[in-house]
C-alpha cells in the first residue's frame, strides 16, 4: 500500500505569530518615535539641531605694536577692567608727550592774545585823547587866528603876528587831521587782529583733541577684559607682532542659553513662556529645564549671506528650520558644566 504525502506547508505555531505581531508593533512603534508622530510627542515638541550658546567676544588690538607683557593664562576667569596684555608703549607715551607741549604752545598763543587785546584796548583810548587834545588845540588857534586878524586890522598887530598865528593853525588843524587818521588807523587793527582769536582759539581745541587722542592710544597699549568672562586660548606671546587684524583672544562670558532650530511644519505648537526641558550629549545625556523665551522673525535660511533662489526650475522643497531662543533655569544643579557650542536635545513642552 503506498503512503501518501502532502506539500502543504505546516501551519505556524501560535508563539511565532505572536513574536512577530510583537516584532512588527514595535517596528511601528519606533518609526512613529523616530518621526515624533502620535502617540508619541503628541504634546511635545522636539529637535535634536540644538547647541548651548553664549556671546564670545573676540579680543583685537585697536593699534599696532610689539607685546611686551602677557598677564593671563589660558582659560582663565577674568573680571571686566582686568589688564590681560600690554603693547609697547614707549612710543604712544612720547606722542601724549608731544601732544602736551603742542596745548601748552597753543594755550600760550591764546594768552598773548589776550595781552595784547588789552595792548590795542589802551592804544585806541590813548588814540582817541589825542583827537581831543588836537581838537582842543584846533579850537585856540582858530581863536587865536580870529584876534589876531582883529587886531592887524585895526593896526595893532602887525601882518608878522597873522601870520604866525595862521601857520598856528594850519598846524593845529594837520595835527588833528593826522591823530583822527592814526586813531582810524588802530581800529582797522584792532579789528584785524580780533579775527585771530578764533583762529588760536581753534588751535587748543585741535592741540587738546590731539591730544586726547594721543591718551587714547596709549589707554589701548594696555589690552583689558571689556566683560567678565572666561579666557579661550591666548594667542599672543611676548615679542608678537600685533596689528588691528589680529586675534588676541576670546572671551565666553558666564550668561548661556540655547538655541533650537525647530522644524516651520512644528511651530504652529510653539509659543513664548513654554516649558523646555533638554539634555545635554557631552553631559552624560543631563536633563536641564528652562522655558522659551524669543522666537526668530525669520528662517535661519534667511539670515544666510548667501540667499538660496527658489525661482529656479531645478527646485526642491525642503522643510525650513526656525531659531527659538530657550533661556535655562538658573537652578539646574551643572549649570556651570555648561559650554558654548554643545550640542543638546530639546523637547518643548506645548501643554
Amino acid at each position: 500500500m503506498s503512503k501518501h504525502y502532502s506539500w502543504l506547508p505546516s501551519k505556524p505555531k501560535a508563539f511565532i505569530i505572536i513574536t512577530t505581531a510583537i516584532g512588527i508593533t514595535i517596528g511601528v512603534l519606533l518609526i512613529l518615535y523616530a518621526w515624533q508622530l502620535p502617540p508619541f510627542f503628541i504634546n511635545i515638541v522636539a529637535t535634536n539641531d540644538a547647541y548651548v550658546q553664549s556671546k564670545t567676544t573676540l579680543l583685537s588690538p585697536q593699534i599696532s605694536g610689539y607685546i611686551t607683557d602677557v598677564y593671563v593664562k589660558d582659560f582663565e576667569f577674568v573680571k571686566k577692567g582686568q589688564p590681560l596684555l600690554q603693547i609697547d608703549k614707549r612710543i604712544f607715551t612720547q606722542k601724549v608727550e608731544e601732544a602736551k607741549a603742542n596745548v601748552q604752545s597753543a594755550t600760550s598763543e591764546l594768552e598773548a592774545y589776550t595781552q595784547n587785546y588789552r595792548l590795542h584796548e589802551a592804544d585806541i583810548i590813548e588814540k582817541q585823547a589825542q583827537i581831543e587834545a588836537a581838537e582842543a588845540n584846533l579850537k585856540n588857534a582858530q581863536a587865536e587866528n580870529n584876534r589876531v586878524s582883529t587886531l592887524v586890522k585895526r593896526g595893532s598887530l602887525s601882518k608878522r603876528d597873522y601870520d604866525n598865528a595862521k601857520a598856528q593853525l594850519l598846524s593845529a588843524q594837520a595835527t588833528h587831521t593826522k591823530t583822527k587818521a592814526q586813531y582810524q588807523k588802530s581800529l582797522q587793527e584792532f579789528e584785524a587782529f580780533k579775527t585771530n582769536k578764533a583762529m588760536l582759539e581753534a588751535g587748543v581745541k585741535r592741540t587738546q583733541a590731539l591730544l586726547e587722542l594721543a591718551l587714547i592710544d596709549l589707554d589701548n597699549s594696555l589690552i583689558k577684559a571689556p566683560i567678565d568672562g572666561k579666557l579661550g586660548e591666548i594667542l599672543a606671546h611676548i615679542g608678537q607682532f600685533v596689528s588691528q587684524e589680529s586675534t588676541l583672544t576670546y572671551i565666553v562670558p558666564k550668561a548661556r542659553w540655547v538655541i533650537a532650530n525647530i522644524k516651520e511644519t512644528k511651530m504652529d505648537k510653539v509659543a513664548i513662556g513654554q516649558k523646555v526641558v533638554f539634555s545635554v550629549d557631552a553631559l552624560n545625556d543631563a536633563k536641564f529645564s528652562g522655558v522659551v523665551e524669543e522666537i526668530a522673525p525669520a528662517t535661519g535660511s534667511e539670515f544666510s549671506p548667501i540667499k538660496v533662489n527658489h525661482a529656479t526650475g531645478n527646485f526642491i522643497k525642503i522643510i525650513q528650520r526656525i531659531p527659538v531662543k530657550i533661556k535655562i533655569d538658573p537652578s539646574n544643579e551643572r549649570l556651570e558644566d555648561l559650554r558654548a557650542g554643545m550640542s543638546v536635545v530639546v523637547e518643548v513642552h506645548t501643554k
